[in-house]
């Protein structure tokens, strides 16, 4: 993840640097202190010390008896050696008079160096102790306190060098240096290491996020972002699952709008074809046949009957829309003869009966049953049942409707239906023999429709069928 791996070097990086600032200054103010503790000592002891030999030289210089140079000589020499013993070397005029020490010290070039480093006026007579010379002699390092005296009897130049080994400390100092890089450098790690798993622990949740949207983006809207704690992640996480729901909501809404659009169409179709059947079919009589007045009559009373049911059932048909979007529709119940009902539909579907010289046979039982229903949208359900009998049977068949208290059943003795599709063709845009279904310009919608408008009365509908024997279609009223 480039997000991680950013935030990843950028603190490591961060961490690297003020790490590394941390431990060379300490370092160095270490090593420098311990130096500085070191010279100041030695500074302070090299001081004493000079104090005392000058006032030695003093008691001899007050002495009235004069003494010849060797005397000198040898008195200064001697009283050195009381002070400083054998950690100094004594010179005349740059000349060796005494050294106690293992090493061989150049004067002229001790001056040198000191000069320039004091970076101060050329030395003078006076007692000088500036900042102590380190120097590399014999593979050991020195530190060298210097000292210019005169010595007033004879007005003499005399030096004094004198040293402490810091070799040791050095090395002390080296050692403590790469300890402490290492303790630094693994405490630089073990901190990369726990970095790297906070921060990865702290990006899971980016990850999962990465592959909710992922499958989110393929369609599965199923797919949730686990959420733990109350962080600004998890908010985040718990934004996007009701993003995510939210977005399946309105898809799954879309496509109920689609599926109902699809059907309203479909049962417009569908619905409209049986009713403009049996008015074409009066209206081709009218043209080719040469009726009576009251055959004329009846047949453009047909007519008109059929446009006005045709304009309400267009109507009921946008409410029916209803049923599929919210599960509710208005309709008009009315009560009505079950066998002056039936006699109509009869009417209706003659011209469909007569295509394959089919006969239907009406058998109401008792001949005055009364039932409340809607009586459009129950035509279109018993003239969906009878077109479908029509479409399963043979030429010269005949189909039988029975009406009694308990149900009302539209029986055929045609092909039958599959066992396997008889739970399905109530299903939308569902079709037993699709190739032949098609050809005749069926949709699939009239028993799913009829299905929603049993319902909405309160009916249930039931079919049952034999491949070969027949179907039976019942809605129990």
């Amino acid at each position: 993840m480039k997000l991680f791996t950013k935030i990843f070097l950028q603190v490591a990086c961060i961490i690297f640097v003020l790490s590394s600032i941390i431990f060379f200054y300490t370092s160095y103010r270490w090593k420098n202190q311990s130096i500085q503790d070191i010279n100041s000592y030695e500074e302070s002891k090299f001081q004493n010390n000079l104090l005392q030999f000058e006032n030695k030289l003093r008691l001899w210089e007050n002495q009235p008896v004069s003494l010849d140079n060797s005397i000198q000589k040898e008195l200064m020499v001697y009283a050195f050696r009381q002070v400083f013993r054998d950690t100094a070397a004594l010179y005349q005029e740059g000349k060796e008079l005494y050294n106690g020490t293992s090493y061989e010290f150049e004067i002229q070039d001790i001056c040198k160096l000191l000069k320039n480093q004091e970076n101060e006026n050329s030395m003078d007579e006076q007692l000088y102790g500036g900042t102590p010379l380190t120097a590399k002699i014999n593979g050991k390092t020195l530190l060298l306190f210097y000292s210019a005296t005169n010595y007033d009897r004879t007005d003499t130049k005399y030096q004094i060098v004198t040293y402490k080994d810091i070799t040791e400390v050095q090395k002390r100092n080296q050692l403590l240096f790469w300890r402490a890089g290492g303790l630094t450098l693994f405490l630089l790690l073990f901190t990369a290491l726990l970095l790297f798993l906070s921060l990865r622990k702290i990006m899971r949740p980016l990850a999962g996020l990465s592959e909710a949207a992922i499958c989110v983006a393929n369609g599965n809207y199923e797919r949730k972002v686990p959420v733990e704690g109350n962080t600004e992640l998890a908010q985040v996480g718990k934004s996007f699952n009701l993003m995510t729901d939210k977005v399946k909501e309105q898809i799954e809404e879309l496509s109920s709008v689609n599926q109902a659009q699809r059907q309203l169409l479909g049962s417009l179709a569908h619905e409209l074809k049986t009713p403009m059947t049996a008015i074409i079919g009066y209206a081709d009589t009218l043209l080719t046949m040469r009726l009576s007045p009251a055959r004329q009559e009846k047949a453009l009373s047909y007519i008109g009957n059929e446009c006005h049911r045709l304009s309400r059932l267009s109507v009921k048909m946008l409410e029916l829309t209803g049923l599929y979007e919210t599960g509710e529709a208005r309709f008009s119940p009315e009560e009505i003869q079950a066998a002056s009902f039936l006699e109509n539909v009869r009417q209706l579907v003659a011209y469909r009966l007569k295509e394959k010289n089919i006969s239907l046979e009406i058998i109401c039982q008792p001949p005055e049953l009364m039932k409340i229903f809607d009586p459009d949208l129950m035509t279109s359900v018993v003239t969906n049942f009878i077109d479908n009998a029509v479409k399963a049977s043979e030429e010269d068949s005949r189909i039988v409707i029975t009406a009694t208290k308990e149900k009302l059943v539209v029986q055929d003795f045609g092909k039958g239906i599959p066992k396997e599709d008889l739970g399905k063709v109530t299903e939308a845009f569902y079709m037993v023999d699709k190739s032949r279904s098609r050809a005749k310009g069926s949709v699939g919608l009239g028993l799913s429709l009829c299905e929603k408008i049993v319902e909405i009365h309160g009916f249930q509908l039931e079919i049952t069928s034999k491949v070969g024997e027949g179907t039976i279609v019942s809605v129990l009223w």
